[in-house]
Formats: structure tokens, sequence, C-alpha cells
């Protein structure tokens, strides 16, 4: 049996220049320090203003419910593919690889080599406003209640993203059992793999597609503080 190296808490995360630590042990400095960054502001904001939109249109009906049913189940399915292939990108092998890895790989590779850095744990505001803007079509487009549910919905769960990712990587206790079992798994995927336990907010999506196993069933990977293992699917 192959031993994980332990996570050191924030005070023994190895000091680099510029970083920014997180050093909170409480929900309450945690979620100060979460509305102090740019992409959870906006995100935030948006949510407020969208959730006002939806309230203020009413006409409330069945194609809601199917809407937000969808998106909230392929949200599992959603984190994995992202994770996946958006964030682990091999980059060089098509330009559409290096684009995905100038938007995201990059910075996500700086996240593993240095989980507790706050530069590079949120979604870069760019990509933030990008998913916005790209929601704002979809209202163009479709023009409709239901759509304006689903865009809602996207922009909730990815709100819901950030604040549990930021929050496995502070030093506020996992209490509580769902909970727990997400900050663990994370936890492995830093520290003992990085090509298993891809979901953030839930695993239903490594479950579904095997990559959740059990810890000693997989061995450390030696790149899982820099995700540049490249998982080939």
């Amino acid at each position: 049996m192959t031993a994980t190296p332990e996570a050191p808490t924030a005070d023994e995360a190895p000091a680099r220049r510029g970083r920014q630590v997180v050093r909170v042990k409480t929900l309450k400095d945690a979620a100060r320090l979460f509305a102090r960054h740019t992409s959870p502001r906006i995100l935030l904001g948006a949510s407020a203003v969208v959730i006002a939109a939806r309230v203020a249109v009413g006409e409330w009906s069945l194609a809601d419910v199917i809407v937000a049913a969808v998106i909230v189940g392929a949200q599992p399915f959603t984190e994995w593919v992202i994770h996946v292939y958006i964030l682990h990108v091999q980059p060089g092998r098509h330009w559409l690889n290096n684009a995905f890895d100038r938007a995201a790989g990059i910075a996500h590779r700086l996240h593993h080599q240095d989980p507790y850095d706050l530069r590079w744990q949120f979604i870069h505001p760019r990509v933030t406003i990008g998913g916005l803007v790209f929601d704002a079509l979809v209202l163009a487009v479709f023009r409709t209640p239901a759509a304006l549910t689903g865009v809602l919905a996207a922009i909730v769960l990815t709100t819901l993203y950030e604040w549990v990712h930021f929050l496995i990587h502070t030093d506020v206790p996992a209490k509580h059992a769902p909970y727990k079992q997400l900050h663990r798994a994370h936890r492995l995927h830093h520290y003992r793999n990085e090509g298993y336990w891809l979901g953030v907010t839930n695993h239903l999506g490594d479950r579904v597609l095997r990559t959740y196993p059990a810890k000693d069933d997989v061995p450390v990977s030696p790149t899982a503080t820099t995700a540049l293992a490249g998982l080939k699917r």
C-alpha cells in the first residue's frame, strides 16, 4: 500500500513569490474572503439580477421544471467533461487545445502546483464574463421564460461550484457527511492522483464514468501536483 501525501494546512504550504494564501478557519471568514474576489462577485451579482428578472417575468410552467431539471441533472457530467478536457487539457496537440490551455489549463496547472494560492482557485473573470455573454445570446435566441430559468440554473450552479471549490481549499473543518465526502475526494484528486475524483460539487459523473475508485485502488501519481500526466481517454 502506498501512502497518500498529506495535504498541508495553509500555514504549511510552501512559500512562492506573490502567493495569496487562504488563512481562514470559519465559514463566516471564508464567505467574506470569497466575496472579495472578482469571479464570485460577478456570479453573485448575475445571480441576483437573473433571479429578480425571472420573478418579474413570471409565467411559470412545466417547461421551467423540465429545463431546470435537465441542467441540474447534467451538472455532474458537465463538471467532469470540463475538468478532463479543458482544465486538464494537454497543450500543443491542436489549436483548440492551445486555446483551452490559455483560457483555463495554465491557471489550473498552477492551481495543482499550489492549491492554496487564491490567484489560481477561481474561474478567470474573462471566462466568467464570456459565460454570461453566452447566456445573453441564449436569451436573445429563445426569448422565453423557461430560457431565463435555464440561464438562472446555470449561473447558480456555477456559483455553487466556485464556492465549494474555494471552501475545500480553506482550513474550514469539514464537519458534515456530504461535504466531508466532497472534501476528501477533492484532496485525493490533488494529492493522490489527478486522473480521478474529478467532480467538485458532487460525484455522480465520477461514479458513472468510473473515476471514483477507492483510495488504495489507484497509485500515487507523480504528476498530481502538476496535472501534466495527460488523461488519455
